[in-house]
């Protein structure tokens, strides 16, 4: 609020230079105008630095606190609030989120064999999934065929505004987990770098999970030996 007053006091002198007919008090005003638009502008940029240093700080201390979760795989978000771990040794999955920096970490652990369905989702369509074969049905609500379900003449299939990963587990207070690769306010085009890299990460970790539901599934079909 201060910074604003000096920046708009400073307004007021210099506006109060150029009006006045009297150059020694133009001169005045303007030198009363100019030092008080600097100070602002001073102040504002070390508030800022402040603000920017402090957000850094909540980051480095989130990203450090996510990645103190045992794991042997992981992806953190750009904004350090949520992130995605596998720790191989005990069979794991960890879902780790905050709603803001200052905000407690929400833990959710979930056992690979507990892992039922994981898709690739765009804009609310799927494009992408894995289903464990032993249960019948997608457990997310999309029967459709997903080849079906994309039309390349559509204008606005060349431009994506999100990208998640949805993963369906054992957990009746959550079953749907979701991480978010890519959320935008206005779409961008398939073509740039920011979402052709969302994709990327967003593939690799699907077929990390496919394999975890593949892995859990063959471990339960009882292995037929021949006599």
């Amino acid at each position: 609020m201060k910074t604003f007053f000096l920046l708009f006091l400073g307004t007021i002198y210099l506006l109060l230079a150029d009006a006045v007919e009297t150059a020694i008090f133009s001169r005045v005003y303007f030198l009363i105008g100019l030092g008080l638009v600097i100070a602002g502008v001073i102040r504002y940029v070390k508030k800022r630095h402040i603000f920017i240093s402090r957000l850094n700080e909540m980051k480095d201390a989130s990203e450090e606190e996510l990645m103190a979760i045992p794991h042997t795989h992981c992806i953190i978000s750009n904004d350090c609030l949520s992130a995605l771990l596998l720790n191989e040794p005990t069979n794991t999955l960890f879902f780790a989120s905050r709603e803001d920096l200052d905000e407690e970490l929400i833990k959710k652990e979930i056992l690979f064999n507990k892992i039922y369905e994981v898709a690739i989702v765009e804009d609310e369509m799927y494009i992408a999934r894995t289903s464990n074969n032993l249960i019948s049905g997608s457990l997310l609500g999309e029967d459709q065929d997903i080849e079906e379900e994309l039309d390349e003449e559509d204008p606005e299939y060349n431009t994506v505004s999100q990208l998640t990963l949805k993963i369906v587990a054992d957990n009746l207070s959550d079953p749907i987990l979701e991480y978010v690769f890519m959320d935008n306010d206005e779409p961008i085009s398939r073509e740039e770098d920011d979402y052709q890299e969302a994709l990327e990460l967003c593939e690799e970790w699907f077929q990390k999970i496919s394999v975890i539901i593949k892995r859990s599934e063959l471990e339960r079909v009882p292995i037929r030996h021949c006599q």
